[in-house]
């Protein structure tokens, strides 16, 4: 049986985020930059961090990814934008464990929003640790949104 897919009712909170992206674009300053990217499709994000006595005083992040991959940045910047590093690196890891329960292909953008924040903190660590010549530290994502997308299509047919 082949039943038509509707879509979950949406909160008014996902569809603020999906008209009005917070923390969207560059930061200036940031002290941690980093890329999470899909090697197979291009896809990537970017994410910024300015860090002042381990917290969060401000994050950005851009992509050239779909609109859930607008959502859930916008979604987890606001979560830790004002926030201690430590608590931050915990928001990841729940919104790591969260979202195995949704569609493959959120999964996929939620792990390039992730990846990104990771390669962010990494290009934080390096540069306080004096590596001068790293601008951006970039992090494959494991699974291809491509494949993602391949994989539903042949759940739903």
């Amino acid at each position: 049986m082949n039943e038509e897919y509707t879509p979950k009712e949406l909160s008014d909170e996902i569809i603020d985020h999906m008209m009005n992206p917070k923390n969207y674009g560059q930061i200036e300053p940031s002290n941690g930059v980093g890329m999470g990217f899909d090697p197979k499709t291009q896809e990537f994000v970017i994410f910024y961090l300015h860090v002042k006595d381990d917290i969060l005083e401000n994050v950005g992040f851009g992509t050239n990814g779909c609109q859930d991959t607008v959502i859930l940045g916008s979604m987890f910047t606001e979560m830790i934008k004002g926030d201690t590093l430590p608590n931050a690196k915990r928001a990841a890891v729940l919104m790591k464990e969260q979202i195995v329960s949704t569609p493959s292909s959120q999964q996929a953008c939620a792990e390039m929003v992730l990846t990104s924040f990771d390669a962010a903190l990494l290009n934080y660590v390096h540069l306080q640790d004096g590596v001068e010549d790293e601008p951006m530290y970039k992090i494959a994502i494991e699974q291809s949104c491509e494949t993602k997308e391949e994989e539903d299509e042949s759940v739903s047919n």
